[in-house]
């Protein structure tokens, strides 16, 4: 579904359904992460938003996802606040997950590693 259709959805949505619409939105990746940017400083939308980001970033674009929750921290409504913490400790964790995964398509790390004894 085109981007700009779902996140009209999402914006008018109820409350309780609005998360529905997180996984289809952030399967657009840095494109979602721009456009609910602004919504971090809705009281409406805010949590919303940072969810958005925090699963389009862990699918893709951690750098991008981390630095607009950083820098966009302050607007975000201080009574969820601790979501954007949440959402950055989040993504530490798949930042640090994914690095420990080896490049299987780089045929040094997928050779099996050298256990000749050492002389």
């Amino acid at each position: 579904m085109e981007l700009a259709k779902l996140l009209s959805e999402a914006e008018v949505a109820p409350p309780g359904r609005r998360i529905e619409w997180r996984d289809p939105i952030a399967a657009h990746g840095t494109r979602a992460i721009e456009a609910v940017r602004p919504w971090l400083a809705s009281p409406l939308l805010a949590a919303f938003a940072i969810r958005v980001i925090e699963r389009a970033g862990a699918a893709g674009d951690f750098a991008l996802a981390m630095r607009v929750l950083r820098e966009d921290r302050e607007r975000v409504p201080s009574r969820i606040v601790s979501d954007v913490d949440w959402a950055l400790r989040r993504l530490r964790v798949v930042t640090q997950r994914a690095a420990q995964i080896p490049d299987v398509t780089n045929p040094v790390a997928r050779r099996a590693p050298d256990r000749r004894p050492r002389t």
